[in-house]
């Protein structure tokens, strides 16, 4: 009992629903329609190229990165509805992948936005001004243009400050939203391995493994790969799943 309460604890979040309103279904189309927008104007930026403006080695490979997520998305995004095993988790795990890439391409460009502002001599804020200048003397006064390096110094604070709280937030949202994904492709995991189990009397609950309709050529080969990491939480206990399983059934014959 207390083996299983503390696995109760440690074990990551399993949304039922999005938001508490909808489908896991739906708002996984939904937030995949997001980050399909998002991607698109994050593309956009390549045609900056044409354009002479000099891109550097990081804005490149995140414009490149939105790319190849692009595509992806293109290529999975319809098959959600269709509730295929191998469509769903690369969904999942491109979702995941891609709030990790994001959030080091937002904390990169913060450090490097900050450095040039407010501690570069050549930035916004070491204009107009030399090494000594805006540190008053003991029992000295502030002289107008030190007044406005020390205005430009705060103001550069509260930016960052500012900036903090709102990619905080966002990768907040960005974490629930991969809980999202994930739950509904565990969802479909489950639904599917149940339903091939009932039809062969296969026991086995990976519907990737070797001898099943899943686990077959490269997609099955890939999918064991994917359900490896993580394999506890994608294939999870029985005595945990009852309620995703009678979910997806009910979702399965409303379909048909």
């Amino acid at each position: 009992m207390a083996a299983s309460s503390r696995g109760s604890w440690l074990r990551a979040p399993r949304p039922k629903t999005f938001l508490g309103l909808i489908s896991l279904q739906t708002g996984t189309e939904l937030i995949a329609l997001s980050l399909l927008v998002n991607k698109a104007t994050g593309a956009y930026g390549l045609l900056a190229i044409f354009t002479g403006y000099a891109l550097s080695p990081l804005q490149l490979s995140m414009y490149l990165s939105s790319v190849w997520c692009l595509i992806a998305l293109a290529f999975l995004l319809p098959q959600v509805r269709r509730q295929t095993p191998f469509h769903v988790l690369s969904l999942a795990w491109l979702y995941i992948t891609d709030t990790a890439l994001n959030a080091a391409y937002v904390a990169a460009f913060a450090v490097l936005w900050y450095r040039a502002g407010f501690h570069d001599p050549e930035g916004t804020a070491g204009k107009e001004a030399g090494p000594t200048d805006g540190v008053p003397q003991k029992g000295d006064g502030l002289d107008p243009s030190q007044s406005k390096q020390v205005a430009k110094g705060v103001g550069v604070q509260e930016t960052a400050l500012s900036m903090v709280l709102v990619v905080l937030f966002t990768v907040v949202v960005r974490i629930y939203f991969s809980l999202v994904v994930a739950a509904f492709a565990r969802s479909v995991l489950l639904a599917a391995a149940d339903a091939e189990e009932d039809a062969k009397g296969l026991e086995d609950g990976n519907p990737f493994a070797e001898g099943r309709e899943g686990g077959k050529g490269w997609k099955g080969w890939l999918g064991r790969k994917m359900v490896a990491v993580g394999r506890g939480y994608w294939l999870g206990g029985k005595e945990d799943e009852e309620w995703i399983r009678s979910a997806v059934r009910k979702f399965g014959g409303a379909a048909e």
